[in-house]
Parts: C-alpha cells; structure tokens; sequence
C-alpha cells in the first residue's frame, strides 16, 4: 500500500456561502467566501474538461494570516468562479498548509495514476513550529479531493525556511524539475525528480545585489520572446518574491531573465526588474497545463504584508485580499533591456460588457458617469498618438471619483519626463494615518515614446485597481484602495499638448463574476 487516504472534516466540507455584494467586494478580481486568503498556489488548468483550479493560502477561521489550509475555487474563463470545498488541510493543529504547485500528472510518472492520464499531484510546504519539508498527495477526480503520500515528507532538509515549491515538466530532460526557496539563505535551490516522489538536488541560484530579507514562492517560467525584438522564441525566466525588504517596501516581487538546461539557471542580467511598480502584487504564481503555443499565465495576491491584515474589508464584510486579474505574458525588450508584458488573460473577453465610451480630445475633459454598471468594475483604454519624440509636453490625467463623498483615485502620465503615477490618497476608509506603511502613490517612468504613440489600459473593481502601460503592456502597477462610497464617475483629461497630440479614451462596463451571493 503506497498510499494513504486522510478525509478530515474541513476537506469535506461543502463551501459555505458567501457574500459577494458588499461594496468593497471585487466582482472581476477573485476573493475567498470569508475569512483571510493569501497566495495562490496550486494553479493548473485541466484542459480535458475546460476548467482552471485556483488554490491559495487560506485561513478559514480569521479574517488575518494563521491556520493555513489550502482554499480552492474553479473557473471556465479564470474570471467566473465557482467555490469548492477547502483541498488540503494539516493533519494535526500545529501543521500548516503552505504554498505550492500543483501538476497533470499524464504520463503516470509517480505511478498514482495507472489507469488515467489525467491524475493531479500537488506537492507543498508543511510547516510546523520546528520545520519545513515538501510533501505531495494526489488527486483521481481532476483536482478536487486529495490523497496524501504516506511516504511523506518527500524533501527534508532539516530547515525551518525552506518552503514554496513550484514545479514543471522539463522535456528535454524528462524530469520534474523544482524552484524552492531557503528563505533566509537568499537563494532559490533546484531539485530535480523522474516521478514526483524522489528529489535529487542539481543546483543553487543566487545572484549579488538581489533585495529582500527572504525570499519566497519562486517561478520558473518558460516565456516566448517577441518575434519582432529577438530571433530566440523563448526565454526562461525566474521570479523571486520576497517578504520583507522588497524594493518598494514590504512584500514585492522581481524577475531576472536567463537560461535554464534542466539542472541550472544562469542569469544573463545584472539586476533584477520588479514585476509590479506598485505595492500590491506579490506571490504570483503561473498555471500550469497551458497549451502549447499560448502565452504563459500567472495569477498574484494583490497585497502587501505591509497592512493587509489591517484593511477595513476583515471588519466591514468579513474577508480579506483579492487575487489581481489573470494575465498573459510574453518578453520583449524596452530601452535595450527584456521586459516581462502583462495583459488581462484573453482581453477580459468573457466579462467585457457594452462600451460605455469612445472619445477623442486634444484638450479639455472627457467624463463618464457608470453609476448604472452594476459590478461598479470598468475597464479603459487611452491611446496618444502624434507625441513630439524630441520634445514632448503636456499631460494626460485620469480620476475615478465618488459622486456622493468626492473620494478618489487618480493618476497620469507627464510626457516630458515620461513620469507615470497612481495614488490612492482620495479614499477614506483606510489612509497612511490607519498604517504608516500604507504608502499613498506609486510611480514609475516609461520607455521613450518611440514612433511618437503610447498607450495605458486599466480596470477599477471596487477595491482593486490595476493599469498596465505601453501598447505592449511592458510595465503594470496594482494598487488597492478603500473608498467610503463606491467611485462611479471617469474623467480623463489632456492639457499642454502639442498640437499634433491627439488622444483617444475607450471605457467598457465589465460584469460580475459572481452572483451576489453564492454558495
């Protein structure tokens, strides 16, 4: 008998309905039923039956971190979801289900599976009080109940910081292949395993001058590189997040760009890029079980250890964090540099609802009142054509504001010193004064506006707002932010534009991935 199987009460338990109408409650962005959620982990798509599973870090009896389980929700679109019962649980009260991955285990590798291709094994940190090891257990029905190996754990090195292992298939050398992090050490490990069950340890990673008091939750992630910028189709890259001590302070992720050859990543950078020029997104995660020819995607907790177990959403609605939107990535190279892109997965295609707007201005201001959309969510668009590249002046601002408290969330672009900024300081709920950790504004500069065009798109979901800049989408900022009231009202406005400046504003009423309240 090489297995075992635990069915404690939490994993059978059917998801308790929850909430999903309170004011705060993101409607395109997914959250947890109640209670506290941290990083996604575990993410795969099944593709026979069409289904993304999202597993995350889940405190199921508090609204802050503690008691980790590991959450569980399904979605045909990765914008519509649908609860599922808690998939794994520690066996004892001092076990603690930490992050991981979760894989399709099709060729039978660890040999849970011999009569089916498409067996899940995931494979986690348990942590306790004194240690950290890996362990697996599988799953026969797609990823919904889990079976844990009884000859865990499967990696045991003795260490308390040792934790978050992600792992993919690696073709050419037909192996599993594993990115850990030794938290403290500042360095990613790479494990090797022909089943799933049996690590052996190629090598280590680390770099000089990378940030961070800890790292965690690495990704090994095969990206393909932009055709018209590269005659390489791909590129690996390795994400590394770290918590505390990230460039922007408290929990941040950043990348470097290399080669892997199954047992080693060689960096081909001198420094790290950060994946966000904002706060609030950390731990990201990418799926696997992607098709072949598809751009990977990665899902992130958009938080920040900094405060998120401070923010009004625990007391208010009886939950805490959100995931930021899925996105599709590819590589590129900006200002002679790679560059990973970010876009919303499949151009929010499946929750993209009438559109709302579709303006031209040179000056002045362009205003929509979207009080009538019922998720309160709106995606936009503004596209600049005609910038003088020697010389180019002037400003394009955009505001989100409350009709009924005058809260506000604003941002904009100054083309002369390709400034871009995002601030959060018009909301009330929760301010720098609640947590001087809750930093007001991010900023960051942008790439030359080279063939005299720009562009920047974003989403406002209650609670959550995301932007991404440059018609490739080569840099994105989240940001979270607590209004009193909802904010209904766009203004984008132009002023100092040369006048061969034009600017075009396109907004679209995104629907709720939820029912209101659902079980």
């Amino acid at each position: 008998m090489l297995v075992q199987s635990i069915l404690l009460p939490a994993l059978a338990a059917v998801a308790h309905a929850a909430d999903y109408s309170g004011h705060l409650r993101p409607q395109a962005h997914f959250s947890p039923p109640t209670n506290f959620m941290n990083d996604p982990n575990g993410l795969f798509y099944d593709d026979k039956r069409g289904v993304y599973h999202l597993y995350y870090q889940y405190n199921p009896s508090e609204t802050v971190a503690g008691n980790q389980h590991w959450g569980h929700a399904t979605s045909p679109d990765l914008y519509h979801w649908t609860n599922q019962p808690i998939a794994l649980s520690g066996d004892k009260p001092e076990e603690y289900m930490f992050s991981g991955s979760a894989v399709i285990d099709s060729n039978n590798t660890s040999g849970f599976f011999p009569d089916q291709d498409d067996g899940v094994v995931a494979i986690f940190t348990v942590d306790t009080p004194t240690l950290e090891t890996q362990n697996i257990a599988y799953s026969r029905d797609g990823g919904y109940t889990f079976t844990k190996y009884e000859n865990n754990p499967v990696i045991d090195i003795g260490s308390k910081q040792f934790r978050d292992p992600q792992v993919t298939w690696h073709a050419d050398t037909g192996n599993w292949v594993m990115a850990i992090a030794y938290a403290d050490d500042l360095v990613i490990g790479f494990y090797t395993s022909p089943n799933l069950r049996d690590w052996t340890h190629a090598s280590n990673f680390t770099q000089e001058g990378l940030p961070g008091v800890q790292f965690e939750c690495p990704n090994l992630v095969k990206v393909p590189v932009d055709g018209v910028i590269s005659k390489e189709t791909s590129k690996y890259v390795l994400f590394i997040s770290v918590n505390p001590g990230a460039p922007l302070g408290g929990s941040g992720t950043f990348y470097v760009v290399g080669e892997f050859n199954g047992t080693h990543f060689i960096s081909e950078v001198a420094q790290e890029t950060l994946f966000d020029f904002s706060k609030d997104n950390y731990a990201a995660q990418w799926y696997s079980g992607i098709p072949e020819g598809e751009p990977p995607v990665s899902v992130g907790w958009a938080s920040n250890w900094d405060y998120t177990e401070e923010v009004p959403t625990g007391p208010l609605e009886g939950w805490r964090s959100a995931t930021t939107l899925p996105r599709a990535h590819t590589l590129t190279k900006v200002n002679g540099s790679w560059a990973v892109t970010h876009r919303p997965f499949k151009g929010l295609s499946s929750i993209k609802g009438e559109q709302l707007l579709n303006k031209h201005l040179k000056a002045g201001d362009v205003n929509l009142d979207f009080s009538s959309v019922s998720s309160n969510a709106v995606a936009f668009d503004v596209s600049l054509a005609g910038i003088d590249t020697v010389s180019p002046v002037g400003e394009v601002n955009f505001n989100f504001t409350s009709s009924s408290t005058g809260e506000h969330l604003d941002g904009g672009l100054s083309l002369h010193d390709g400034y871009f900024w995002i601030n959060r300081a018009g909301t009330h709920l929760f301010t720098v004064a609640d947590d001087g950790n809750y930093t007001s504004s991010s900023s960051t500069i942008v790439p030359s506006f080279g063939n005299g065009t720009f562009g920047f798109s974003g989403v406002i979901d209650r609670s959550v707002f995301e932007v991404f800049l440059g018609h490739d989408g080569s840099q994105s900022g989240t940001m979270t932010f607590f209004p009193t009231a909802p904010l209904d009202t766009l203004t984008i406005s132009a002023e100092g534009l040369n006048n061969r400046t034009s600017v075009s504003v396109t907004a679209w009423g995104l629907e709720s991935g939820w029912n209101s309240t659902q079980a």
